[in-house]
């Protein structure tokens, strides 16, 4: 397979097998770490039922023990990921391919209930219960996938006023 950073980014219509696959993912998760998740989610577009995405199944795990142990990188090698980056101090990305796909997966290590977590489930809650924000932000993907296809910067530099929009309005609602 080739590099994961230049994969193009494509959206695709709902599938209802991402559920699945994020169920089956899971559990596999928690059989190779263990008690190192205090918590685990299915995440991202493809956790949000009718709504088209990427084809990656994004996860997120949230673990009491933070710092993450990076000998703890070893035993999610066994189980198909690599990791991918560290966007900051408090988050790491793995990626785990599936099918055709090289990033199939995107696991994201976060700490338990810190700030990343609360938010990434609150976008994921309000657009399962907003579809009129969900359709919006998958018009928004979809134009941004054909615009920016083989440049992922620019397409996640494109969604970020909306998802901020989405967000205001997913932690303050309506009086």
């Amino acid at each position: 397979m080739g590099d994961p950073a230049r994969e193009a980014v494509k959206v695709e219509g709902y599938d209802p097998r991402w559920p699945w696959w994020a169920n089956q993912e899971i559990t596999l998760l928690r059989g190779v770490l263990g008690d190192r998740i205090a918590e685990i989610e299915h995440i991202g577009s493809t956790a949000v039922p009718g709504m088209d995405a990427k084809p990656t199944v994004d996860l997120m795990l949230g673990t009491a023990a933070w710092p993450w142990n990076p000998e703890d990188d070893a035993r999610l090698l066994v189980a198909g990921y690599s990791f991918y980056k560290s966007p900051n101090e408090r988050w790491r990305v793995y990626l785990k391919p599936r099918g055709n796909l090289l990033r199939g997966f995107h696991l994201h290590i976060v700490e338990a209930d810190s700030a990343h977590w609360r938010e990434h489930l609150h976008f994921r809650d309000h657009l399962r219960a907003h579809p009129e924000d969900a359709r919006a932000y998958a018009e928004v993907k979809r134009e941004l996938a054909q615009k920016f296809g083989h440049d992922r910067g620019a397409y996640q530099a494109g969604k970020a006023d909306l998802i901020r929009a989405i967000l205001a309005r997913a932690v303050t609602p309506p009086t």
